[in-house]
């Protein structure tokens, strides 16, 4: 496999291939944190704003009137659900908003924009791979159709089903972890101040090893996973055999692979300053992009907000529309870095697919000389 000529078709097919770009965006866009619950000192005593503490050093505050809303004892220990009712009356005596619709209507946005995010991420996913694929085989550039017709498919719940699978043994390692700690000091309570001290330390070495070997073990997963994930969205085969054929590829050529996992990397790490430019050099037309995200959100905003103004407050339809108003002027707001952040992902895809056809070549053995050798030397063929 020649690297550089890996990335030069990377870059053409990126650069020709332009349907890739929109799949490119909806990576960037699900992959991104767009919302920063910051503490924001300065508007601390600001009476135009509700805070709502959500943790120590987290306050998130909506139009209201000057009151703190404290959730600190939700997000850290829990509470009984009296107290959560306790707190939605305090809420809705001193403002003017019915909490209540506003936390269903929160509640069916955020499953809402879960799924289509999930459904998103791992259709554009097996889209940009196959496209690039077919690109390289065919030298033909499929359109946003094709694209879509290559990701809805059942290689892209494969891809799913890895990362549901490695997320539950992630979790379930996590849990025998934290449970035996938990076990262990449950079982030491009573006993004497050594045994209490040597456990504590013991837990602590625990998380600390824990800690430590996480590091090369998501490493390790992190290097074979790009050849799993190569092997799912373009092999017509199941879950196992597509992480046997990406761990033998990953253990066959390992210094190809760590190679280009080290340039991914590295575009990666390369692209957390090179971002931060990119929003100072795209701030200006980031000042079209609101205005094109408030008259777009403000559509349905408005119309919720008509329509829920029949059986609410006038506050209450107001923040019921802009919540539903809000991810639709974020996406346009930030469509400009979307974009940009786009060509980064494909790119980077792109380099993983080329890449993992030119080692699966590698792989397959040469067939057609041996074959023909065999005939030429049985007896009564002719030349």
């Amino acid at each position: 496999m020649n690297l550089s000529t890996v990335m030069r078709k990377a870059w053409q097919t990126l650069w020709s291939c332009r349907a890739l770009w929109l799949f490119g965006a909806v990576l960037a866009l699900v992959g991104a944190k767009a919302i920063y619950a910051g503490p924001w000192p300065d508007l601390d005593n600001d009476d135009q704003w509700t805070k709502v503490k959500i943790g120590e050093y987290s306050t998130i505050r909506v139009p209201g009137g000057d009151m703190t809303v404290d959730l600190t004892g939700i997000t850290r220990g829990g509470t009984s659900w009296r107290e959560i009712s306790d707190l939605v009356d305090r809420v809705k005596r001193e403002t003017s908003i019915d909490l209540w619709p506003v936390l269903i209507e929160l509640a069916v946005i955020a499953v809402a924009l879960l799924l289509l995010g999930t459904v998103a991420r791992y259709v554009a996913e097996t889209a940009v791979i196959r496209m690039v694929s077919e690109a390289e085989e065919s030298g033909r550039h499929p359109s946003v159709r094709e694209g879509l017709r290559r990701g809805f498919s059942r290689r892209a719940g494969r891809l799913f089903l890895l990362d549901l699978a490695t997320g539950v043994l992630a979790g379930v390692a996590f849990g025998v972890l934290y449970g035996l700690a938990v076990v262990s000091i449950l079982l030491a309570i009573g006993s004497s101040e050594a045994v209490l001290i040597g456990v504590g330390l013991g837990t602590v070495v625990l998380f600390i090893l824990a800690t430590v070997l996480w590091i090369p073990v998501g490493a390790i997963l992190s290097l074979v996973g790009q050849p799993i994930r190569r092997a799912c969205a373009l092999e017509d085969q199941s879950l196992l055999a597509s992480i046997r054929q990406g761990v033998r590829m990953t253990k066959d050529h390992l210094k190809e692979v760590g190679l280009i996992w080290l340039i991914w990397i590295g575009i990666r790490l390369l692209w957390v300053p090179l971002g931060a430019m990119v929003i100072v050099l795209l701030a200006p037309v980031l000042l079209f992009t609101i205005l094109g995200g408030v008259a777009l959100g403000g559509v349905p905003a408005a119309l919720v907000a008509a329509a829920t103004s029949s059986f609410t407050s006038g506050t209450t339809a107001s923040v019921m529309g802009a919540l539903v108003g809000l991810p639709i002027f974020a996406v346009v707001t930030l469509a400009p870095m979307l974009f940009v952040s786009g060509f980064v992902e494909v790119y980077k895809s792109c380099i993983w697919t080329l890449a993992y056809r030119d080692l699966k070549a590698a792989q397959s053995p040469i067939r057609t000389p041996v074959l023909q050798a065999h005939m030429l030397s049985a007896p009564g063929v002719a030349d």
